[in-house]
C-alpha cells in the first residue's frame, strides 16, 4: 500500500508541477532514488512493476482528467455564453453578498463548475441559476492570493462576471445539505452571543472549520503561536471526538459492531458540518481503517492508513496535490503517527518528565515535517508550534469537545461558559505570543525556499536508505541549519540594497520601500485593499517595523485599514498628505504636498501625483500615469495599464494590469525590476 500510494502521488506531482527541463532532471532523480531504496530493501521485479504502473496510472489519469475538464473549461476564457448549473456549495457574507460554486453546463454541452459572487440573489443549496449571458473568466496567480491553485483543487476553473438575465429556479425540495448549513449557522450564531465575537469565532473555527468571521488580527496572533491546525477540521478534531464517543460507549459495553456503526455516524456528521474538508475526509478514512482493523482481528499500522487514505483520495481527486490543506494533513500525519513514533519509540516512559521530553519530541518531529510546506504555503512558520501544542492544544481540545459536544445536542448539554474560559486564556496567550519576535520565522527567498524542499527530499533519502535515526536528525539539523544560514545571507544582501516594492493591481499601488535594514510604506491610491497586499509583503519579506506610513488619499478608510491590517508591525508615526480628513487625529500627522522622508541611505519624495527614490546617484520615479512625472529621473516606473504608444517612451517602464514588482537599486548594478 505504501508503495502504490507513494509511486501514485509522485506521479501526479511529477504530472502536475514539473515541465520542460525540470522533468528529465526530476525524473531522472526520481529513478535514482527509487533505485537507492529498492536496492536497500531487497525489491524484486514486481515491487518495480507495481510502483511503475501506478506512477503511470496517475500521469494517465492526471493528464486524461486535464484534457476532459480544465482544458475544455479554460478555452472559455474571456468568452461569453450561457450557464445553467445547480448550486452546490453557498457562502454568505455581510451587505448581502454571497458567493456560489455552481456545476452545470456552459452553452449548454460543456459540463463545468464555476465560481460566481453576487449581491441580493440569495439563492439556496440545490436551486439553479441560469444566466442567458456571462462573460467566463479563468482563475489566475496573484502575489496576495493564488486564486488558481486554491480553486484548481476544488475542481472550479472559471468565474462568471457580467451576468444577465439571472434567473433563479429553486429546488423542488428542502436538500439535506441546506438544513445542515442553517444549524451550523445556528449553533455558529449561538457560539458568537454566549461567548463573544472573538472567543465565539475561535470555537466556531474549531468546530466547524469555519474561519470566515474571525478577526485578520486574531488568525494572526493564532497561527503565529503555532496552534492554527486546531481552526482546520482534520485528524486532530476527528481523533479527539471518536476517542471521546469510543470511551463512553466502551464504559457502557456497547458491542464492538454497534460502537463502530456509531461512531461512523459521528464521523459523517461531523465531516458533513465542516463542509466536507479533504482534511477532514483524510482522517476519516484514516479513522475508519483503524477502527476496522481491530473490529475484524487485523494488524493496524498507521503508515499503511495513511497511504490508503491518500490513495483513495487521490485517484478520485487528481487536484488534491494543489489542495494546501491536504498536503499540510498528509505532512503533519505522517510526522505524528509515523516519524514521531518511530524516532520516539526507545525514549523512557516512566517519570513526568521522561513522558514530557517524548511529547516534546513527538512535537518536534511533527512540526520538522510540516515546516517546509507552511514556507511553501504560507508567508511564516511558528518557531513556538512543539511548546504551544504541549501546553495550548489539550485546552483547545477540551473547548473543541465543549462545542461539539453543544452542536451533538442542540444546545442541551451546555458547557460554554467553560470554553469562554479557555478561549479567552488561548486567544490573550496567543496575542502575547505573536508579539514576540522569535516566535515565529518568514523567508521571503524563492531560492532558499527550493533549497529546503530540495533538503527535505534528501532528509527522506536517508531516512528510507539508512534507518538510523543519528543519520537522520543530522540530515533535519543540516537542513534547517541551511534554511537559517541562507535567510541570514539573503537578508544581508537585501539591506546592501534599497528595494522597492509597487503592490496591488492596476493604478491602484501602495509602496514599501527598504534599505540598510529601515521600511517605510507609501500608500498612493487609498484602496481598500492596499493594507493587506503591504502587510503580507512585510510578513513575507519579515519586516517587522516600519519608519513612517505616508497615506495620500481616501485617509479615513485608509488609517482604518492599515491600523488593523499591521496590528503586529511596530509604526514610528503615521503622515497624510493634505488637509485633516479625521475626526480624530491624535496619532496621524497631516504634511504639505510634496514632503520628503529619509529610509536608510536613500531619500524619499511624495507628492500626490507620483513618488520618487534617490539613492547611489540614481532616482527612481513610481507614478500612476505619465502626466504625474514632474520630477527628473533615471527610470520611472508607470503603474497600471501602458498606453498603445508606450514603447516610444525611452527611460520608462510600464507595468501593464498586476503591479506586485520589486525595482531594485544597487551601487554597482544599476536597476533591476522582477515580478514577486
Amino acid at each position: 500500500m505504501i508503495g502504490a500510494a507513494a509511486a501514485y502521488m509522485a506521479g501526479l506531482f511529477f504530472a502536475s508541477f514539473f515541465t520542460s527541463s525540470a522533468l528529465i532532471v526530476v525524473f531522472t532523480a526520481l529513478i535514482m532514488a527509487v533505485v537507492i531504496v529498492g536496492r536497500r530493501y531487497g525489491f524484486k521485479l514486481i515491487d518495480y512493476t507495481m510502483m511503475s504502473a501506478f506512477f503511470a496510472a496517475a500521469f494517465i489519469v492526471f493528464n486524461v482528467y486535464t484534457a476532459a475538464t480544465y482544458e475544455k473549461s479554460v478555452a472559455m476564457d474571456g468568452h461569453e455564453g450561457s450557464f445553467e448549473g445547480e448550486v452546490v456549495s453557498a457562502a454568505h457574507y455581510s451587505g448581502d453578498n454571497s458567493s456560489y460554486i455552481l456545476k452545470g453546463s456552459i452553452n449548454g454541452d460543456i459540463p463545468a463548475k464555476v465560481n460566481f459572487y453576487a449581491n441580493g440573489i440569495n439563492a439556496r443549496l440545490g436551486d439553479t441559476l441560469s444566466f442567458g449571458s456571462c462573460t467566463f473568466s479563468r482563475y489566475s496567480k496573484d502575489y496576495f492570493f493564488d486564486s488558481e491553485r486554491y480553486y484548481r483543487s476544488e475542481g472550479v476553473f472559471l468565474s462568471l462576471n457580467n451576468a444577465e438575465d439571472i434567473v433563479v429556479i429553486p429546488a423542488a425540495h428542502e436538500s439535506f445539505g441546506n438544513r445542515i448549513a442553517d444549524y451550523r449557522e445556528h449553533i455558529i450564531s449561538d457560539f458568537r452571543i454566549r461567548l463573544g465575537g472573538d472567543s465565539g469565532d475561535f470555537l466556531a473555527g474549531m468546530v466547524f472549520g469555519e474561519k470566515r468571521g474571525m478577526d485578520g488580527e486574531l488568525k494572526t496572533a493564532v497561527y503565529r503561536c503555532g496552534i492554527g491546525h486546531v481552526l482546520a477540521v482534520s485528524g486532530l478534531h476527528v481523533s479527539v471526538a471518536v476517542l471521546v464517543l469510543m470511551s463512553v460507549l466502551r464504559m457502557c459495553h456497547v458491542n464492538k459492531f454497534v460502537s463502530f456503526a456509531v461512531m461512523e455516524a459521528l464521523i459523517i456528521f461531523i465531516t458533513t458540518l465542516a463542509n466536507y474538508p479533504v482534511s477532514a475526509i483524510r482522517a476519516a478514512i484514516m479513522m475508519n481503517f483503524f477502527y476496522a482493523a481491530s473490529l475484524f482481528r487485523r494488524q493496524n499500522d498507521s503508515f499503511n492508513s495513511l497511504a490508503g487514505a491518500v490513495l483513495i483520495i487521490c485517484v478520485f481527486q487528481p487536484y488534491a496535490v494543489y489542495d494546501e490543506g491536504f498536503i499540510l494533513s498528509v505532512a503533519g500525519t505522517f510526522g505524528i503517527a509515523v516519524f514521531a513514533p518511530y524516532m520516539t519509540k526507545n525514549m523512557p516512559r516512566d517519570t513526568m518528565l521522561q513522558k514530557l521530553a517524548v511529547n516534546s519530541a513527538i512535537m518536534l518531529c511533527t512540526t520538522v515535517c510540516v515546516l517546509p510546506f507552511t514556507l511553501l504555503f504560507f508567508d511564516e512558520t511558528s518557531l513556538v508550534s512543539p511548546l504551544t501544542n504541549i501546553m495550548i492544544v489539550p485546552f483547545c481540545s477540551v473547548s473543541m469537545v465543549i462545542g461539539l459536544i453543544y452542536a451533538l445536542t442542540a444546545g442541551v448539554v451546555d458547557f460554554l461558559p467553560i470554553a469562554k474560559v479557555i478561549n479567552d486564556s488561548v486567544l490573550h496567550f496567543s496575542d502575547a505570543a505573536a508579539r514576540i519576535r522569535f516566535t515565529h520565522f518568514a523567508c521571503g527567498s524563492r531560492t532558499v525556499t527550493a533549497g529546503l524542499m530540495i533538503c527535505t527530499a534528501f532528509v527522506f533519502l536517508t531516512a528510507a536508505v539508512f534507518r538510523n535515526k543519528r543519520y537522520i536528525c543530522a540530515s533535519v539539523c543540516a537542513s534547517l541549519l541551511f534554511l537559517f544560514i541562507g535567510s541570514t545571507v539573503w537578508r544581508i544582501q537585501r539591506n546592501d540594497k534599497v528595494i522597492v516594492a509597487v503592490l496591488g493591481k492596476g493604478n491602484k499601488a501602495a509602496l514599501v520601500i527598504s534599505s540598510g535594514g529601515a521600511s517605510e510604506v507609501i500608500d498612493i491610491s487609498g484602496h481598500y485593499r492596499s493594507a493587506a497586499y503591504v502587510k503580507k509583503y512585510l510578513t513575507r519579506n519579515d519586516i517587522n517595523s516600519v519608519g513612517t506610513v505616508v497615506l495620500m488619499d481616501k485617509i479615513n478608510s485608509s488609517f482604518a485599514s492599515y491600523r488593523n491590517e499591521l496590528a503586529f508591525t511596530d509604526i514610528g508615526k503615521w503622515l497624510a498628505v493634505g488637509e485633516n480628513e479625521l475626526s480624530s487625529d491624535g496619532d496621524i500627522l497631516f504634511t504639505e504636498d510634496k514632503t520628503g522622508i529619509m529610509c536608510g541611505a536613500c531619500t524619499v519624495y511624495y507628492d500626490k501625483a507620483s513618488v520618487s527614490v534617490s539613492c547611489f546617484g540614481k532616482t527612481v520615479c513610481i507614478a500612476d500615469k505619465i502626466s504625474s512625472l514632474d520630477t527628473e529621473y533615471d527610470i520611472a516606473v508607470i503603474c497600471g495599464n501602458a498606453p498603445d504608444n508606450s514603447a516610444s517612451y525611452e527611460n520608462i517602464v510600464f507595468i501593464d494590469g498586476d503591479n506586485n514588482f520589486e525595482v531594485e537599486l544597487s551601487e554597482s548594478d544599476g536597476f533591476k525590476i522582477r515580478r514577486m
